[in-house]
């Protein structure tokens, strides 16, 4: 995943209503660990509601941007570490709460698990977990353009999902929670709005953009995309961002779970 300036400051921008859904379940002398944190934006946000937080990544690179954000705010509160998520250097029950954003939903069957039982071990009896993540099913687009259909379908590509439920990860995280050993206390749904005015339809277009020819050349090299499909994609984005009644609301599902 890319993480250069303009991602970053449009994440930043998202962080608190990312974890806003989570909010009532912490309290100010909590330890929170954000798992697969990116470059911390909703690491940061977290830190304002809880004692400690703590943000962990396998990759160095945005772990580097999470620092370059920490620091003009000196919060002495708030860290970062680069870890495997599937072997976190903690020990058992160090944290009050765990945060997952749009991390559980690129994982296979088998990491999920690993995963999952990670955050269940360095979990407190009786701590919370948040999870956030996509459901394709609930976008909403308009005009539905050929061009941007094609480009949401290619990144539905890029993460080649074995599992057609994958895509529809987000209604299902309560079960998923459950059959790992957590007990679901709040389920509930919520937005990313890439289209409130013309600003922000040009910065959908514009990150939209920016990731599609990020990972052109990794599509075709895996075959699995086209340069004609690249362009249509392009082009459709271009269009829907010239429509000044268009909209583009992402789906994002929310769920709560306790540890026993």
């Amino acid at each position: 995943m890319r993480h250069d300036s303009a991602i970053t400051a449009f994440q930043q921008k998202r962080g608190g209503e990312a974890a806003a859904f989570f909010a009532p379940f912490l309290a100010p002398r909590m330890r929170l660990l954000d798992i697969g944190c990116g470059p911390g934006t909703i690491t940061a946000a977290l830190a304002e509601m809880v004692g400690i937080a703590i943000g962990v990544d396998i990759e160095p690179h945005p772990l580097a941007a999470a620092r370059q954000i920490a620091a003009p705010s000196a919060a002495t509160n708030l860290s970062f570490v680069e870890a495997d998520m599937t072997a976190l250097p903690f020990g058992d029950a160090a944290f009050d709460a765990v945060f997952f954003h749009a991390v559980l939903y690129h994982q296979g069957p088998a990491a999920l698990t690993r995963t999952l039982a990670e955050a269940r071990r360095v979990l407190k009896p009786g701590g919370m977990l948040g999870t956030r993540d996509a459901d394709v099913g609930g976008n909403i687009l308009y005009p539905e353009l050929e061009g941007v259909r094609l480009a949401l379908e290619l990144w539905q590509r890029w993460y080649e999902h074995d599992d057609p439920d994958a895509l529809r990860f987000g209604r299902r995280q309560s079960s998923i929670l459950r059959a790992h050993g957590f007990t679901p206390v709040w389920a509930g749904a919520s937005y990313v709005n890439h289209s409130a005015d013309a600003a922000s339809r040009a910065e959908a277009v514009a990150d939209a953009r920016r990731s599609l020819l990020g990972l052109g050349p990794q599509l075709l090299h895996k075959e699995l995309a086209t340069n004609e499909e690249i362009e249509a994609a392009l082009a459709g984005w271009d269009a829907w961002g010239c429509n000044p009644d268009a909209i583009y609301f992402r789906c994002r599902c929310e769920c709560v779970a306790r540890k026993p």
